[in-house]
């Protein structure tokens, strides 16, 4: 099983391919979150893209090949709008701040996107292409350098940075998974904010304010 999670394929191929393969991706994006993976049947993205069926082989393959290049664009929707709101930040704790929030932010504001981000563990069981999970592998020691940083300038205490991170990323999936199940009246945002206020202030040296 492979999928497309490069950019390669796609700028070599015509404008009009492009964009035929653009409409099929958001398509499927929106399908596989309305009907979920079993119930998807790649017909009614061809004819909701407005392509045929043989169309939507031809790019993408397999139907499952499609779910997983459609999962990775989730993905990386995802982590371009994290890597922004961090970079747009000064300091770890507030880096940490702002990448937590936009990424309650990002699915509050996608739901579809949401569908399709628990679809993954629940119809494959961790089972995905190898190169899907070292992107999230690659995300998360992103962010493990970042805390790792904050320690050697003195504003997080000493602590494991990967197992620091391991824990906040569970925290924060676990927010957005219940969410599928259970409806506070809250934007996820709202409640990763709260739960992280708590977390950051664990990792901060005694006596400091962030």
């Amino acid at each position: 099983m492979s999928t497309d999670t490069s950019s390669a394929a796609k700028t070599t191929q015509t404008p009009e391919a492009n964009e035929r393969r653009d409409a099929i991706l958001q398509q499927s994006i929106l399908t596989f979150a309305e009907l979920g993976y079993r119930g998807t049947d790649v017909q009614v993205i061809a004819d909701r893209a407005g392509v045929g069926k043989g169309t939507v082989y031809r790019h993408f393959g397999t139907k499952e090949e499609l779910f997983w290049t459609t999962a990775f664009e989730v993905f990386q929707r995802m982590r371009e709008h994290l890597l922004a709101a961090e970079q747009a930040a000064s300091g770890t704790i507030a880096k940490l701040r702002a990448a937590t929030r936009a990424y309650g932010e990002f699915f509050d504001d996608n739901p579809a996107y949401l569908e399709v981000f628990v679809q993954d563990r629940a119809e494959f069981r961790g089972t995905g292409p190898a190169e899907y999970q070292q992107h999230h592998e690659a995300l998360l020691n992103h962010f493990v350098a970042l805390v790792e940083a904050g320690i050697a300038s003195g504003e997080l205490r000493p602590v494991d940075a990967r197992r620091t991170m391991i824990a906040l990323s569970g925290f924060i999936h676990g927010i957005v998974v219940e969410s599928c199940y259970t409806v506070h009246g809250l934007p996820m945002r709202e409640v990763i904010e709260h739960g992280v206020e708590i977390f950051l202030a664990g990792l901060q040296p005694e006596g400091a304010k962030a």
